[in-house]
């Protein structure tokens, strides 16, 4: 028996019209753009903390895309983009601490940043807010309800796990 060929079916139109849904001019509002804008500097910066935390980009990236569909989950309103930075990092912590904290896939840190895999966790997210999210001491200690001094002493210890230069360096970066 001969089977008749069927076309294949696919989802696409042409190559050229897979485009970003947000890059696209259409309809959306003004304030739907900033929205996505918004979250997108967020998520930035949650990857930065996420990746600080664990050294592995690739780790990282799954545990922020699990935040960010917990996050959505909650059917958030799109203004108030700015209490997502919260709740991302909530999240994050909370999966790293189920899913566990350590990289298994060895370390894509630059080698400089590599010491604070063997810090602990709570000093590890101290230093991924500070250094990688870019936050100053005091948002720092709000956002893990810590007292500015634990976080100070808790980037004294960092400052001399990866040396002053560096710290330097990554904080001015940040």
């Amino acid at each position: 028996m001969l089977r008749a060929e069927v076309p294949l079916v696919t989802n696409c139109k042409e190559e050229d019209d897979l485009t970003p849904a947000f890059g696209q001019p259409a309809d959306h509002s003004s304030i739907e753009l900033q929205t996505v804008m918004g979250i997108e500097k967020i998520l930035k910066k949650v990857r930065a903390f996420t990746c600080l935390v664990i050294g592995n980009r690739v780790e990282a990236d799954e545990i922020v895309e699990d935040a960010l569909i917990l996050y959505l989950s909650t059917d958030p309103d799109p203004q108030e983009a700015d209490g997502s930075y919260a709740f991302l990092i909530a999240a994050v912590r909370r999966l790293l601490r189920t899913t566990g904290a350590r990289a298994r896939r060895g370390s894509d840190l630059d080698q400089a940043l590599a010491p604070l895999l063997q810090l602990q966790l709570e000093t590890r997210e101290i230093a991924a807010l500070h250094l990688g999210a870019g936050l100053p001491v005091s948002e720092t200690a709000s956002m893990l309800g810590l007292t500015a001094e634990a976080v100070a002493a808790a980037l004294d210890v960092v400052r001399k796990a990866i040396g002053p230069d560096t710290y330097d360096k990554a904080a001015a970066s940040a």
